[in-house]
């Protein structure tokens, strides 16, 4: 009952093993005689990986305890550093005010009650009369002056309005 020739799936598959067989035998043999060479050798190295990274790992833990002992004192370093400054600023602050507290308390003594503080001269009366120019006689704020208002370009037939 073979449709498709006269090879059966045996023959299909045997045949390139058996183009190559002898190579197969000798590989399987070299296998079989290095494979437990192979095998220390790679237990052997798995074994010193292992004590390397767990000595790598104590090393970090070490110095993880130290390094975060350190990190600790340098903050409280800042820290106090800080609220120095702070101090020494608020107290600064503090005679600031008192000093702006003392000019404006010798301000109000010196002055009588209804007069307006920091006046040019402290013995003038103050003066009604204005000593600034008055504007021109001409103007009238409503007309204005002619010159700064927008004036719309002449309608003429030629194109820049020479022609009248």
């Amino acid at each position: 009952m073979e449709s498709y020739g006269s090879s059966s799936y045996f023959q299909i598959i045997w045949s390139p093993i058996a183009s190559v067989g002898w190579y197969i035998v000798g590989l399987l043999a070299i296998t079989y005689y290095v494979y437990p060479h192979i095998q220390r050798k790679y237990k052997n190295w798995k074994l010193v990986r292992n004590q390397q990274d767990d000595t790598v790992h104590c090393k970090k833990t070490d110095q993880l305890s130290r390094t975060s002992a350190d990190v600790e004192l340098v903050r409280q370093k800042l820290q106090e550093t800080y609220n120095l400054i702070c101090a020494v600023a608020k107290l600064e602050e503090e005679v600031e005010k008192e000093k702006k507290r003392q000019k404006v308390i010798k301000m109000l003594e010196d002055k009588e009650v209804g007069r307006r503080l920091g006046s040019a001269s402290d013995n003038e009366a103050p003066s009604t009369s204005s000593n600034s120019k008055p504007f021109k006689s001409s103007y009238n704020p409503l007309m204005g002056d002619g010159i700064r208002r927008y004036r719309p370009p002449k309608r003429s037939c030629c194109g820049k309005g020479g022609c009248g």
